[in-house]
């Protein structure tokens, strides 16, 4: 399997995964495969700390959830962006009242026309907690979301067939344009997160700019979001 399509995979689920080995070693055909969700977390804990510039956080101060959920109301949405690998993506972030759902479009190539494979992150409860001043005077939330479901689609017949081959996440019927749920499944090596898991979140808000940081789900807030790519209010 191509380096890139394993990138795809797993650069989508590095908010999912419980525990991660971070000694990665490129291997035969089988341990890549095993190693997809672990590459990517790999690729934005580490790598990406070189290519985008980190905001840091200034102080915090409490605020109201109700007060502050309607300024992330709606779609944001990235242009198609290089992951710094072999293929490309487009993010878009929807939240509709205390719900609120990530999907990761890759491409393999930088229009982003021909595409590779869909995964969305679904999440309730959404709560806005303490704001935040950054070092650039920008202000943002804390935040906190509960995992509803994990979903993966393969849109490339070369992925379907390396995931059956493998019986990645514990299915072997992997097909094109079809969803599998990925929820609190064993994939490779890397377990993915249970229903009702916990995240917390930072996000700083510049006009129609939204930039978030990693997401947690140890108890701590992260603090700092990244600032290279926005999602752009639609």
């Amino acid at each position: 399997m191509r380096n890139y399509e394993i990138s795809i995979f797993s650069r989508h689920f590095r908010f999912l995964v419980k525990q991660i080995d971070r000694c990665y070693i490129l291997g035969s055909h089988k341990p890549l495969i095993g190693n997809l969700v672990r590459q990517i977390l790999i690729i934005f804990s580490i790598i990406i700390s070189f290519t985008f510039i980190s905001c840091a956080k200034k102080s915090s101060t409490s605020s109201s959830t109700s007060d502050t959920n309607t300024e992330l109301e709606g779609t944001w949405t990235t242009n198609c962006n290089s992951t710094g690998t072999d293929y490309y993506e487009i993010k878009t972030l929807i939240v509709s009242g205390t719900d609120f759902s990530l999907k990761y479009e890759a491409y393999t190539d930088s229009s982003c026309s021909t595409d590779s494979s869909i995964s969305i992150s679904t999440f309730s409860s959404l709560s806005i907690g303490d704001s935040v001043t950054f070092s650039s005077g920008s202000t943002g939330h804390k935040f906190s979301v509960t995992v509803s479901s994990f979903t993966l689609t393969p849109t490339s017949a070369s992925i379907v067939s390396a995931l059956n081959t493998d019986g990645w996440c514990g299915y072997s019927n992997w097909a094109i344009n079809t969803a599998k749920n990925i929820t609190g499944k064993t994939c490779g090596s890397a377990s993915i997160d249970v229903a009702n898991t916990t995240y917390l979140g930072l996000y700083m808000l510049v006009g129609n700019n939204l930039f978030i940081g990693d997401w947690r789900s140890d108890g701590n807030y992260p603090t700092s979001v990244y600032t290279s790519i926005p999602l752009v209010k639609q």
